[in-house]
């Protein structure tokens, strides 16, 4: 699964550097689905389940892992989920960088984690979780032992693949391999880290589409697909990048695009040169008059506030490794 990111800025940066304070910080207010995410994430992508389930274009991501795509399939078909009529979440999670050497399907099913969360009716959804799949065995989240649910057990190549579900206390489902489930069990959420959170504090919790990356642990594992993207230049000691984009309200017009990364105060410092060659490739595409895109500093965290062209975003997702991300129409009249 390729690593989901989208970062583009507009011709001109406004600078805004704040205090940074430690003393009395309450906890930061985070999205809904950074709440309960694993701690191994490494990356991540959230939609809302009716575009992310329907969507041409994660589908045509999944299909690239198989087994993953026929584990959603098989779960939204048994529990009589209507993708079209949702209004829940949708998340991938990537748990892990995986190994050189390590086959198709261990590189699928091993380190992808799924999350359904504020979905209309959790309460039917663990129902239907309990009526549709067998259960087998427990796994222990937030102090508690829940049923885990067999989804589909896999061998091919050689390689097995025991793909299980479980709910939590908040109705939220997850689907993924016994060891993906295991690493979720194991480690504290992924708000608990403090790089990660700050930074999730500075996007639109309410956006349709976000995400997440940990640049230091990608660019460990996976540096030879970083070659040709701009995130192989990020300085080090940024821990944490998240973004969210929000439509506009009519179809074609800019989209509201948060871009928010935390870490070491030095690498921070060094951020801005990287968000400056992201401006000039924005210009080189495509110059995108309006609002002044705004940017926030702090001693531990930077945020950009911006507007972008859908080719714009197009071509940005391209430069970070995520081909294929386009916004549907359909969402073109819709505001988070």
């Amino acid at each position: 699964m390729r690593c989901p990111a989208a970062i583009l800025i507009p011709a001109a940066v406004a600078l805004v550097c704040l205090p940074f304070t430690t003393s009395c910080r309450p906890r930061p207010r985070v999205p809904g689905w950074v709440q309960a995410a694993p701690g191994d994430s490494v990356a991540a992508f959230s939609g809302e389940a009716g575009w992310v389930l329907t969507h041409k274009d994660v589908q045509s991501i999944l299909a690239r892992d198989p087994m993953v795509e026929r584990a959603l399939d098989l779960f939204l078909q048994k529990a009589h989920i209507n993708p079209r009529t949702e209004t829940g979440r949708v998340t991938f999670h990537v748990i892990g960088v995986p190994q050189k050497g390590e086959d198709s399907l261990r590189r699928g099913l091993e380190h992808v984690l799924i999350q359904l969360n504020q979905f209309k009716d959790p309460i039917a959804l663990v129902a239907a979780l309990a009526e549709s799949f067998p259960q087998e065995g427990s796994l222990r989240l937030q102090g508690r032992e829940w049923p885990l649910h067999v989804i589909l057990d896999i061998e091919a190549q050689g390689a097995k693949a025991h793909i299980r579900a479980a709910s939590d206390e908040k109705g939220q489902i997850w689907i993924g391999s016994l060891e993906a489930l295991g690493r979720l069990a194991a480690k504290a959420s992924l708000d608990a880290q403090p790089d990660a959170a700050l930074a999730a504090e500075w996007i639109n919790p309410r956006a349709p589409f976000q995400g997440y990356l940990q640049p230091e642990a990608l660019l460990g594992g996976l540096r030879e697909s970083m070659e040709g993207t701009a995130l192989k230049d990020l300085p080090r000691g940024v821990n944490a990048l998240f973004w969210s984009i929000t439509p506009a309200p009519e179809k074609d017009q800019p989209v509201r695009f948060e871009l928010a990364l935390a870490g070491t105060p030095e690498g921070i410092n060094q951020v801005t040169p990287w968000l400056q060659r992201l401006v000039a490739a924005a210009n080189a595409v495509q110059s995108a008059p309006g609002a002044t895109p705004e940017l926030i500093q702090e001693k531990r965290r930077v945020a950009l506030r911006c507007a972008l062209t859908p080719d714009q975003l197009k071509l940005v997702m391209e430069k970070l490794g995520q081909s294929g991300f386009t916004l549907p129409g359909s969402l073109g009249g819709k505001k988070a």
